[in-house]
C-alpha cells in the first residue's frame, strides 16, 4: 500500500497558512474549550470553534446564494432579485473553500436535496445547487494544483487513485461507458446528455475529489454528518410546510396530504431519508467514544435522538410506505451489528430465526399487509402498488426490444406513454405502457399517470436506461460494496480503542444507508436521479475512504499498513 494511503486518524486544522488544513485538524476537533488568554476576536477562539465558524459560514453563504434571486422558490422580493446580486455569497463560499477545501468538499451533501428547484445563474441558465458547489470546489482544487503542483497537499498520482478504487475501477469504467453509449442512441439526446452530466459525471467527479481532499477520520465523519444534517434541514422544511403552509399541499385522490418539502414528490423525501437517516441511527445505536469534541457518548446520543424525532415525524407525514420498510430494515440491521455476537454461527442462526419469524408474521397478518400495499388509490380506485406491477411489465417489454444498450438516460417517457413531455410528430414512436389487464378490458391505472418518469424499480430503471452492460456494472458495484463492508468490519474487530469505535459507527451507518436505499429501490427510483446518484456515490466513496482509514487490505495476503 502506498504511503499516501495511510490517512491520519486524527483531525487537523489550525495554522495561519490556509493550505495547511490537512495537518491542522487534530488540534481543532479535540480542543474542548476556548483558551483563556489576552488575544482578541478570532485568535481568542480555540481551533475547534474556529472550524465550526468556518463550517457555519460555508453553509450560510451557500444557502443565501441559493435563496437570493431564485425565482423558482416563489414570487417574494428576495426571490425575484437579479441572480447576479447573489454572487457575493458564492464568493464568500469560494474564499472559505480556499481556506478549508476539505471542509467544503465534505459539506457538499448539504446542497444535494435542492435539485428540483434549480438556481438561476445567468439569463435562462439554471443549475442544481450541488453542481454549483461542486464546480467551485473543483475550480479551487485545479487552481491550487496549478500553482503548487507537486507540493499540493491533496495531490494523488493515478496509481494511488487506482489503488483506492481497487476492484471498483473496472465496473465504474464499464458503467460510465454504457451511460455514454446510451446518450448516442437516445431519442431525446439533449435530455440524455443533461442526465449524463447530472447523474453520472458530476457524482463521480465528486467521488474523485473526495478521494483527494478527504484524508482524516474527521473528514469522513464530517461528510456523513453533513448528509445527515441535510436530512434534518429537509425535516424543518417539511414541518413548516405541514403546519404553516398545509394548504399548499395538494391532496391525493384518497384525501391524504403528503409532505414533500422542496421535492417534487412525497416519495422523494423517503428516498433521501433512506440514504441519510440511517447514519444518525448508527450514531445513536452503535457504541462510540467522543465524536464532536465537546460532547461525550451520551451527549452525542441525546443530541442525535432529539434530531431524529422530528425526522421520523416527517417520514410518517410523507406516507412513503417503501421508506418505512427500508428504514425499519436498516434500523434492525444496525441493531444486529451492534449486539455482542459470541460467534459468527450464532449470529447467522439469529438472522435465520428472525427471517422465519418475519415470514410467519407475514402469513398471519397477510390481509393487513395487502391492505397496507393497496393504499394511495387513484381517481379510478387503483392502488399505487397495483400500478407498479404493470409498470414493471411495461419496462420488461421495453427491455425485450432493446436489452443490450437500452433506450438512453432520461428517455423512459419517450417510449413509455403518449405524453406531452417527449413529443416529436415526425417520429411514430412505439409506446409500451400496459393500459389494460391482459385478456380483459379492465384498466391497469397507468393511464391515470402518463408522465411517470421511471419504472419504479432500480434495476429495471438502469437496464432500460443504459442496457445490460450498465446493469451488470451497477450490480458489480453493489456486490463489491457488500464485500468491502464485511471486510472492513472484520478488520475493525482486530483494532482496539476509540479509533475502532469511530470507524465502526461510520461503517455501519454507510452500510445501513445503502441497504435502505436498495430496499426502497425495489419499488421506486433510488439511483438515476441527481440527488439519489450523489447520495449513492457519496456512500460508496465514504466506504472506500473508510477502507484506507482502517488499513483494510484488498487481498488477504496484502500487508496492512
Amino acid at each position: 500500500m502506498s504511503h499516501r494511503d495511510v490517512i491520519s486518524t486524527s483531525d487537523t486544522s489550525q495554522e495561519q497558512d490556509p493550505q495547511d488544513a490537512l495537518t491542522r485538524d487534530v488540534q481543532a476537533d479535540h480542543v474542548d474549550y476556548p483558551p483563556v488568554d489576552q488575544k482578541r476576536g478570532w485568535q481568542r477562539l480555540s481551533p475547534f470553534w474556529q472550524n465550526r465558524l468556518v463550517e457555519a459560514g460555508m453553509i450560510l453563504s451557500l444557502g443565501c446564494y441559493y435563496v437570493a434571486g431564485n425565482s423558482n422558490l416563489g414570487a417574494s422580493r428576495i426571490f425575484t432579485l437579479n441572480p447576479l446580486l447573489s454572487l457575493p455569497f458564492l464568493l464568500v463560499f469560494a474564499l472559505l473553500a480556499w481556506y478549508r477545501l476539505p471542509f467544503a468538499v465534505a459539506l457538499l451533501p448539504i446542497s444535494i436535496p435542492y435539485y428540483y428547484l434549480k438556481k438561476p445563474v445567468y439569463g435562462q441558465y439554471q443549475f442544481e445547487l450541488a453542481e454549483i458547489a461542486l464546480g467551485v470546489c473543483v475550480a479551487i482544487a485545479l487552481i491550487q494544483l496549478f500553482f503548487q503542483q507537486n507540493t499540493w497537499r491533496y495531490r494523488l498520482s493515478w496509481r494511488e487513485v487506482r489503488d483506492r478504487l481497487g476492484p471498483f475501477a473496472i465496473p465504474l469504467l464499464v458503467f460510465v461507458l454504457a451511460a455514454a453509449i446510451s446518450v448516442g442512441i437516445a431519442f431525446a439526446r439533449k435530455d440524455a446528455l443533461r442526465a449524463f452530466r447530472e447523474e453520472i459525471v458530476s457524482p463521480l467527479l465528486y467521488l474523485l475529489l473526495a478521494f483527494h481532499c478527504l484524508r482524516a477520520r474527521q473528514d469522513v465523519a464530517r461528510l456523513l454528518l453533513a448528509l445527515f444534517a441535510s436530512a434534518f434541514i429537509v425535516t424543518v422544511q417539511g414541518l413548516a410546510q405541514y403546519f404553516l403552509f398545509r394548504y399548499t399541499i395538494a391532496p391525493d385522490p384518497d384525501g391524504v396530504r403528503r409532505v414533500h418539502a422542496l421535492f417534487g414528490s412525497a416519495n422523494n423525501v423517503g428516498l433521501f431519508f433512506d440514504y441519510s437517516l440511517p447514519i444518525g441511527l448508527a450514531l445513536l445505536i452503535s457504541g462510540h467514544g467522543e465524536v464532536f469534541g465537546f460532547l461525550k457518548t451520551w451527549g452525542v446520543r441525546i443530541a442525535t435522538g432529539i434530531a431524529l424525532i422530528p425526522m421520523l415525524l416527517v417520514l410518517y407525514l410523507s406516507q412513503s410506505g417503501g421508506a418505512w420498510v427500508a428504514i425499519g430494515s436498516a434500523t434492525l440491521f444496525i441493531v444486529l451489528l451492534s449486539l455482542p455476537v459470541p460467534s459468527r454461527k450464532i449470529f447467522w442462526l439469529s438472522c435465520l430465526g428472525l427471517l422465519l419469524v418475519l415470514l410467519a408474521g407475514g402469513f398471519v397478518f397477510r390481509h393487513l399487509i395487502i391492505d397496507f400495499l393497496n393504499r394511495h388509490l387513484s381517481v379510478n380506485g387503483v392502488s399505487t402498488f397495483t400500478k407498479r406491477l404493470y409498470l414493471w411489465e411495461s419496462a420488461l417489454k421495453m427491455i425485450r426490444d432493446r436489452p443490450l444498450f437500452g433506450f438512453g438516460l432520461d428517455n423512459w417517457l419517450c417510449y413509455y406513454s403518449a405524453n406531452t413531455l417527449c413529443v416529436n410528430p415526425a417520429m411514430n414512436l412505439r409506446h409500451y405502457w400496459v393500459l389494460y389487464i391482459p385478456g380483459t378490458q379492465t384498466l391497469t391505472g397507468l393511464s391515470d399517470e402518463p408522465t411517470l418518469s421511471h419504472p419504479h424499480n432500480i434495476f429495471l430503471h438502469v437496464w432500460v436506461s443504459i442496457g445490460i452492460f450498465g446493469l451488470i456494472a451497477f450490480v458489480a458495484v453493489l456486490a463489491l460494496f457488500a464485500w468491502l463492508f464485511t471486510r472492513i468490519l472484520k478488520t475493525l474487530r482486530a483494532i482496539g480503542g476509540e479509533t475502532r469505535d469511530h470507524l465502526r459507527w461510520m461503517t455501519v451507518g454507510v452500510g445501513a444507508a445503502m441497504l435502505a436505499g436498495m430496499i426502497q429501490g425495489q419499488v421506486d427510483s433510488s439511483f438515476l436521479a441527481q440527488d439519489m446518484a450523489f447520495s449513492f456515490w457519496t456512500l460508496v466513496g465514504a466506504l472506500l475512504l473508510l477502507r484506507v482509514l482502517s488499513s483494510t487490505p484488498w487481498r488477504k495476503t496484502q500487508t496492512r499498513t
